[in-house]
């Protein structure tokens, strides 16, 4: 039996800090909840789902995620629904539920149609197609006027990111927004100019897994004392350090490059991603609640 319609103003929700799901519809008879990663360049759909629903095979083909490539199973889907939109013949990698943590992935292949505006203070996730209407959790929710200043314009990557030009410690940064990623990451051409390669002192090593394929990587955590985004300085800030194969991939392996996750961006009340548009707008920096006295 065909699930029932979905209601576009409820199809949003949050899992965890920004793994955001959206509720989607395949070949107009399966609803499943697919999290939006602005760090996958392609829509991916869990092995588990793609045998369930008999989704016709396609090629292997070669995927670049954050730590590492891999060639993998792709499945066809004819039509991937959500809100108002309809998206035609997407050619879906497979990967295992247990390494997605949902269903699929929403990637930029998709969200290269939308506004994606995350407001961390009211915990909410907007969701804008050209045509300007919102798809989110309340439609009383849907308006844009609280994200301050005026956007800040970006070029695209080689799959679709948007490169917001940034400063840490003076030095000019290419920074792309990964909605999954838990911490923000620096290049090892970014770590040599900021003199962060041993000069000043004993890095700190620390094990992170990141992609969906769980390759493991080293990192160094380092703090820059000065880390401005979008005209908003957010001072010393803690960042890691490794040979992320995302770098490479995007052609930024050479000149510093900074990947930004949820521990800078939930620095904002808001941060807007507008794809149709190649621009980033950045809202206000977050009020830390005063300490209570003893």
């Amino acid at each position: 039996m065909a699930d029932p319609p979905m209601d576009p103003a409820t199809a949003l929700s949050i899992n965890l800090l920004t793994r955001m799901a959206i509720a989607v519809r395949i070949e107009a008879r399966q609803t499943a909840m697919f999290v939006i990663d602005t760090g996958a360049e392609r829509t991916v759909i869990s092995t588990e789902l793609a045998r369930a629903m008999a989704l016709p095979s396609g090629p292997r083909t070669l995927v670049h995620g954050v730590t590492s490539d891999t060639v993998v199973d792709t499945v066809m889907i004819q039509t991937l629904e959500f809100g108002n939109q309809r998206f035609q013949q997407i050619l879906a990698p497979v990967f295992p539920r247990a390494d997605l943590g949902s269903d699929g992935l929403v990637g930029l292949d998709t969200l290269g149609r939308f506004e994606l505006i995350i407001d961390f203070v009211e915990t909410s996730v907007l969701l804008r197609p050209n045509d300007g209407e919102f798809i989110s959790f309340n439609r009383s929710e849907a308006t844009a006027g609280r994200l301050g200043r005026a956007p800040a314009r970006a070029v695209k990557g080689r799959f679709g990111q948007l490169l917001l030009p940034t400063e840490v410690e003076g030095v000019t940064v290419d920074a792309f927004v990964d909605s999954g990623a838990q911490y923000s990451i620096g290049n090892r051409a970014l770590q040599s100019r900021i003199g962060r390669d041993g000069a000043r002192g004993p890095t700190v090593p620390t094990p992170i897994i990141l992609g969906v394929n769980g390759t493991p990587l080293q990192a160094e955590a380092q703090t820059a004392s000065r880390l401005r985004i979008a005209r908003r300085a957010l001072g010393p800030t803690p960042l890691l350090f490794s040979d992320l194969h995302v770098f490479s991939a995007l052609g930024l392996q050479d000149r510093p490059a900074l990947l930004l996750g949820a521990d800078i961006l939930t620095r904002f009340e808001t941060v807007a991603l507008d794809y149709a548009r190649a621009r980033i707008t950045v809202g206000p920096l977050r009020r830390r609640r005063p300490r209570r006295g003893i």
